[in-house]
């Protein structure tokens, strides 16, 4: 039986990757200034929107309710297909739980469906990166059942690190306190930041000055990476692509043909890490 992959738009996933992967998305809702706008739109402009967040635009965003998950769902499984839902970590938002509660009624509804709500603990290309890999699979033959596994077994391998340019994004965003994001503002300290094993952000590192921030994304690579030759890494930025291919360069040196995928940050996740974030997604030793 065929299945359909989907994702949330905090999975980082453009248009061109949707299409190639056969992946849909659910999209978050972020409002700016009052205005709602899809998170997933093909029209995205980022260097509109972050500039937007550096001029203090007022950005808020919404989860996905259950109701829009069913209404995403059911379509596939009204057409005899089964569905697998990579989704955002239940460390920082509820869209997961919001996904099992619409499976649940769905799983009465079409009793003879598989639907799986696999929680990635992870965001942007921590989500996305899972996405491409299901898709593989079943594009290699994998059945639904192996790949719900797959990413079971794999979740705690992902690993996501990435500094930011001003933790007072996270903090408005409940993400840090604000003690942690005061001294993050001092004296040019970038922080370090990493998904840990339950999904939650949290500090891990210090550096002063934004190269040596970025060098140590690079350094965190070379420490936790396993079979890099066999895998795609992932770099998001908030409208920042030359400091994006800074770290890409930096990685190069040492891994010469690392496949390296570069896309600017979505909003939904971008309003939370702000203007001059750099993240880092790839799997490695356990987080």
């Amino acid at each position: 039986m065929s299945y359909v992959i989907y994702t949330d738009s905090s999975s980082n996933l453009t248009p061109d990757l949707v299409q190639a992967w056969d992946v849909r998305v659910v999209s978050l809702v972020y409002a700016i200034d009052g205005v709602d706008h899809p998170a997933y739109d093909p029209d995205f402009d980022g260097h509109r929107f972050y500039d937007a967040l550096r001029n203090r635009a007022e950005v808020r965003t919404s989860m996905i309710n259950a109701g829009e998950f069913t209404r995403a769902f059911e379509p596939a499984l009204a057409a005899g297909e089964d569905v697998i839902y990579i989704g955002m970590s239940s460390g920082i938002s509820g869209t997961v739980q919001a996904a099992s509660i619409a499976a649940g009624e769905l799983g009465q509804k079409y009793p003879g469906r598989r639907i799986y709500v696999k929680d990635t603990l992870g965001a942007s290309f921590g989500e996305g990166l899972f996405a491409k890999r299901v898709s593989e699979m079943r594009a290699a033959g994998a059945d639904i059942d192996e790949a719900a596994r797959w990413v079971d077994e794999n979740v705690q391998r992902m690993n996501q690190v990435f500094t930011v340019e001003d933790l007072m994004f996270l903090k408005r965003g409940g993400r840090l306190s604000g003690m942690t994001a005061l001294l993050g503002t001092l004296a040019n300290v970038k922080p370090i930041l990493w998904g840990n094993e339950e999904g939650r952000i949290v500090p891990i590192d210090r550096m002063i000055g934004r190269k040596k921030s970025l060098k140590a994304l690079a350094d965190r690579f070379a420490r936790q990476v396993v079979d890099p030759e066999k895998q795609t890494i992932a770099i998001a930025h908030s409208d920042c692509e030359a400091d994006a291919q800074y770290l890409v360069d930096m990685i190069r040196r040492q891994f010469p043909q690392q496949d390296v995928l570069v896309r600017c940050y979505e909003p939904g996740t971008g309003a939370h890490v702000g203007p001059g974030a750099v993240a880092l997604f790839f799997f490695g030793k356990p987080r």
